[in-house]
């Protein structure tokens, strides 16, 4: 049996629930998820409740396999006190630090919660940041350690972020991961070396682990995926609409390359275009005032809505700088967008030429030029609109569940 712990990603949400399709799952401890029990279903018709519960913790719906004996709620004291931290503080750096050290205290409860869970699993699979105690545990009684990373190596992302302040310094307040404490660099490296096997979403991601001296065979590539019930194409665009509408999802920071897109459209727009920007700003907004006038803001929406959002566009752009393999990425490839992003996360999936375009890093001008050949030419967005459909329907959720308890059942039969 594997004992799973999770402090936010939803890559381990599937993990769990195809081990629990498999009777593999022993429990599944992560912070507080909406289960659809009668009094979330109660906070979530209240008229004054209803929308600040779906923005929160109503999003956290698990994948149906998942019931509630399944699942041990941790750091639920701490979840409600982020909660109301995020509602009802401004976003200013004393407030970011305050969050910053509230997220390290709600992490430390998860991985204190999971090794209190280990029993005789003869498998523990955690997220990065929350697994060292449950490790520490498990290596007593010969159990495998397998870590779950999202993201590329620290150290590799703590430089290549500190590069980018000095390069956007404008942007730079936007930024983080590039300033942890050196606890926590310790605690991230120690994770690493606990680890029997690190689960990795891209050859990205395992290329920044080598760089960084882990052993290439510690590591496995298990590309994420997408719900195509939820994520599927739209109505075809009218021909007499020539409209041109760009859409980018994800937290406004220039980790994801904001400066450089708002740099590439400003190149290209005019009456007929739109750039629309959804998802919470990283800092308290003064990064973009100065190209307010080129864009819409959408906060952060439910993935129902989000679905919507994808289809009311021509184009998903995302020129990220550094991402474990970004879901928005594929989630708007399933809805049939053309999609311009770069090779650091996304390069398993996106055909370069073909399902849109993997344009360089920081290079506003290969950026811009992209955006226009797409702008004028409908059939070339058509053509890959299909093309993209059709890839991201090889990347389901289905798929990585499989292959991610193949995988898991292969490492516990060779520690046997």
């Amino acid at each position: 049996m594997i004992l799973v712990i999770n402090s936010s990603f939803p890559e381990l949400n599937q993990l769990a629930a195809g081990l629990a399709e498999q009777g593999m799952l022993s429990r599944y401890v992560r912070p507080y998820a909406n289960m659809g029990r009668a009094g979330e279903r109660i906070l979530a018709s209240i008229p004054g409740l209803r929308s600040a519960y779906a923005q929160t913790f109503g999003r956290r719906v698990m994948p149906a396999r998942l019931i509630s004996e399944h699942i041990q709620q941790a750091a639920l004291g701490w979840d409600i006190v982020m909660a109301a931290h995020s509602r009802l503080t401004h976003s200013t750096m004393r407030n970011r630090q305050t969050r910053i050290r509230l997220m390290h205290r709600w992490a430390k409860a998860i991985a204190n919660a999971g090794a209190r869970a280990f029993r005789d699993e003869s498998m523990v699979v955690a997220s990065w940041g929350c697994a060292e105690p449950a490790f520490l545990a498990a290596k007593t009684r010969g159990a495998v350690c397998v870590l779950n990373y999202s993201l590329a190596h620290h150290a590799y992302t703590r430089r290549y972020l500190q590069e980018e302040a000095e390069l956007e310094p404008n942007f730079a307040a936007t930024l983080n991961g590039h300033d942890l404490p050196t606890w926590q660099i310790a605690q991230l490296d120690r994770e690493i070396e606990l680890a029997d096997h690190v689960l990795v979403g891209s050859s990205f991601v395992r290329d920044t682990f080598i760089a960084e001296g882990v052993p290439a065979e510690k590591l496995e590539v298990i590309p994420y995926g997408v719900d195509t019930s939820l994520f599927r194409p739209g109505e075809p665009k009218p021909a007499w609409d020539d409209s041109f509408n760009i859409v980018f999802v994800g937290q406004l920071s220039q980790r994801k390359g904001l400066s450089y897109l708002l740099k590439a459209y400003e190149q290209i727009q005019d009456a007929k275009t739109t750039l629309t920007l959804v998802g919470q700003m990283q800092d308290n907004g003064t990064a973009l005032k100065p190209w307010r006038h080129l864009f819409r803001h959408v906060p952060h929406v439910p993935r129902a809505q989000l679905a919507d959002l994808f289809r009311q566009a021509d184009v998903f752009a995302f020129p990220t700088l550094i991402e474990g393999m970004g879901l928005v990425v594929i989630e708007a490839m399933a809805c049939g967008l053309p999609v311009l992003t770069t090779s650091n996360g996304h390069g398993d999936i996106v055909r370069d030429g073909v399902d849109g375009y993997l344009v360089p890093p920081r290079d506003v001008g290969v950026l811009a030029k992209r955006m226009q050949e797409l702008k004028q030419a409908p059939a070339l967005r058509k053509t890959m609109a299909l093309n993209a459909t059709t890839r991201a329907g090889e990347f389901t959720w289905v798929n990585y569940r499989v292959a991610v308890a193949r995988r898991l059942s292969c490492w516990m039969s060779a520690s046997r």
